[in-house]
């Protein structure tokens, strides 16, 4: 499927949003390594739960929990190794996006296990990372 440039720069309130980023990122990147392009998924932790409560929708997450989800899970894992890293967990964040603490807390477990965790802010800094980590080995 190809995508047109607003379907790329989708916004929200003027600014691109983390779905569009991240889904334009996956896309680039199944294009310019098909060898590689199952390796890359989500772990879609940031899922509407549903439910038209808060309770209703604190049950659907119990049910994620038991199931394996982990809050602060990165958005991607890219499932190859490159250098000295087993594979690279990737948080797509807006330039004016934060990290959560479960996000922060996941991230020092992740790297202390010998993975790697980057956090792109643009479409172009996902392809710098992408290409140091698997055309250099660099992270």
């Amino acid at each position: 499927m190809n995508w047109t440039t607003a379907q790329l720069n989708a916004t929200k309130r003027g600014h691109q949003t983390e779905h569009a980023l991240q889904a334009s990122c996956v896309r680039w990147f199944r294009n310019r390594y098909p060898r590689y392009a199952w390796l890359l998924f989500a772990i879609p932790n940031g899922a509407d739960l549903g439910g038209k409560t808060p309770i209703a929708r604190a049950k659907n997450w119990q049910k994620l929990e038991l199931e394996g989800a982990v809050k602060g899970a990165a958005d991607l894992f890219l499932a190859v190794p490159s250098g000295r890293l087993s594979g690279l967990f990737v948080e797509m964040k807006t330039p004016k996006g934060k990290q959560s603490e479960f996000q922060k807390r996941f991230e020092a477990q992740v790297v202390g296990v010998g993975y790697g965790y980057v956090i792109p802010r643009s479409h172009d800094e996902f392809e710098a990372v992408v290409k140091g980590y698997l055309e250099r080995g660099e992270y």
